[in-house]
């Protein structure tokens, strides 16, 4: 809702938080419900804090800062945007101040300015804070004529989870559609400017109006019901336990212009997402909190549309960024990378981490010593609820290898080195078991990087490669019953790269390929030749890879 009259909310005031805690009080059970652990990986929350408006000695305002801030912790929600709206200044001033370290940034729109008293003569309006870069802002005027106070919606294009898009956070006028009918057309309109232009759209905010008004239509995606002609999917427009049965039947529909209300029985607030880029939407509004808001905060979720499980012979990157988030970047054929998907969170932890050979599981050694593999889930994502101990003790070695069958018994194995240069097999005995190490050489403390490639040379026995500081990379040709030939040198020349590995098969052309990062965090790729004797020129293919980050 908007901005209401100061005096008039004083009078009004209990008995519209009244009506509030009875109406949330009636919702039924919620069977969708979506946690921090079990959401799709892309989070977002949209919240009108009345800030100004709902400033009584009911409200507390240190709450109403620490809710929002709260959002942006991984055990909370772990939120990548946050959209305000009934926003003073100074509280959108404190929430970034302390985002600010997580890697926030914000934007802020005024709509009332000046006025003693609305927000103690601060500015009043709405705002929208990202985590990541951002690379433009732009504040849209929605306004066409007869508002009591202009309609700003400030915008950002930032990279969310490496993924450039535009956010924007909404507040359209409270009337009875007149005005904001064409205000959500010149948003509307906006956002499919940048959508043709290539970039993913999502829109939070309090749109006044319920789902099947006219003022939501430009929204909603026109493969939804209702004469719909919009672009975009609604975070909650799957929720079967709040269908409205005037538009929907559970089960004929997989959607519905319909979601959990939000103020006073009714859905106002929205987090809308461009349909083209993603899938998979979820939504929740939480409970009621009477000191902080009238509104309810709610919760959007949704994974890139591009996103999901791999194939376990294909080739792909991983890497872990400062936050603890794990990202997959798939190898589409020729020489380049698709674009990140987030598939896990919480990853900090993790001294080790590497792909099994030839499949989608991971292996993990976290900062006690213990051995984890983790299962990807039907969506390709890494969490705790697959995760399968296997083993403990792991804490010694200082490189862990994922060679695949490197013994020749039928089981994937695993190698570590240890810190004095001891190589050492472990073989696998079970899915997730290992019997004990078996030292298969000495001295390997000579290179910097020590990976497998799985069987890089075609004679079906994995082999082992290793890169010394000086930039020489050899070969290890697999004897298939955990041993190995004298090494080969395949290339010369890498000293200028701080990380280097072998993701599988990138260029799709059978041959597992090579990648090497530099201190400026470019990424390159070295393709496998033809014969399994060695690699191409390296060839830049990415940059943003801090120096120093986990890669595998």
């Amino acid at each position: 809702m908007s901005r209401r009259p100061t005096a008039l909310w004083a009078a009004a005031g209990s008995a519209v938080l009244a009506l509030a805690a009875l109406a949330v009080g009636a919702v039924p059970a919620q069977a969708d419900t979506v946690s921090a652990s079990t959401a799709p990986p892309l989070r977002f929350v949209s919240y009108n804090i009345c800030g100004n408006v709902c400033s009584g000695a009911s409200y507390d305002q240190q709450k109403r800062i620490d809710s929002i801030v709260a959002q942006a912790a991984v055990t909370t929600w772990n939120a990548d945007q946050i959209f305000l709206q009934e926003v003073c200044r100074p509280q959108y001033d404190e929430v970034l101040k302390r985002l600010a370290p997580q890697g926030f940034r914000g934007s802020y729109s005024a709509t009332l300015t000046g006025n003693p008293s609305v927000c103690g003569g601060h500015d009043y309006g709405n705002a929208v804070l990202v985590r990541g870069p951002v690379s433009e802002s732009v504040e849209l005027d929605l306004t066409v004529g007869g508002e009591s106070e202009p309609i700003k919606v400030p915008c950002v294009k930032n990279y969310v989870q490496n993924r450039l898009n535009w956010a924007c956070s909404v507040h359209l006028y409270w009337d009875n559609g007149t005005l904001a009918a064409p205000e959500a057309e010149r948003l509307a309109a906006q956002a499919k400017t940048w959508q043709d232009q290539g970039i993913p759209v999502v829109l939070g905010g309090d749109f006044n109006h319920s789902p099947r008004t006219s003022s939501l239509t430009p929204f909603y995606d026109a493969g939804i019901n209702d004469n719909a002609r919009g672009t975009f999917i609604e975070a909650d427009e799957t929720d079967g336990d709040f269908f409205d049965p005037a538009a929907c039947t559970v089960g004929q529909e997989p959607s519905c212009r319909s979601g959990e209300p939000t103020r006073d029985g009714k859905k106002l607030d929205y987090v809308f997402f461009s349909s083209k880029d993603f899938k998979s939407p979820k939504g929740d509004a939480l409970p009621l909190d009477p000191a902080v808001s009238d509104h309810q905060m709610v919760r959007g979720a949704a994974t890139w549309a591009d996103c999901g499980p791999f194939a376990p012979a294909a080739g792909a990157l991983f890497s872990r960024d400062e936050s603890g988030a794990l990202f997959r970047y798939s190898g589409r054929g020729g020489s380049s990378l698709a674009a990140p998907c987030k598939t896990g969170s919480g990853w900090g932890g993790m001294a080790r981490v590497v792909r099994l050979n030839g499949t989608t599981t991971l292996a993990a050694v976290d900062s006690a010593g213990a051995l984890w593999h983790y299962p990807a889930d039907a969506t390709g994502a890494y969490s705790g609820s697959t995760r399968v101990s296997a083993g403990t003790g792991w804490g010694a070695w200082d490189t862990l290898i994922s060679p695949g069958d490197f013994s020749g018994d039928g089981r994937a194995d695993l190698i570590t080195r240890a810190a004095d240069g001891g190589l050492w097999l472990h073989k696998g005995t079970a899915a997730a078991a290992y019997a004990a190490p078996v030292k298969i050489g000495t001295n390997w403390s000579i290179y910097a990087d020590l990976f497998s490639p799985g069987d890089f040379t075609g004679d079906g026995r994995a082999d082992l490669i290793g890169r010394e500081p000086a930039g020489d990379l050899y070969l290890y040709k697999g004897d298939g019953a955990g041993g190995y030939a004298p090494r080969l040198k395949v290339a010369s020349g890498m000293s200028g790269y701080d990380a280097m590995l072998s993701p599988g098969d990138i260029t799709a052309d059978g041959k597992a390929d090579l990648l090497a990062r530099n201190a400026a965090g470019g990424l390159f790729l070295l393709k496998g030749n033809t014969t399994g004797d060695g690699f191409g020129a390296p060839v830049k293919i990415g940059s943003g890879y801090p120096a120093g980050g986990l890669l595998f």
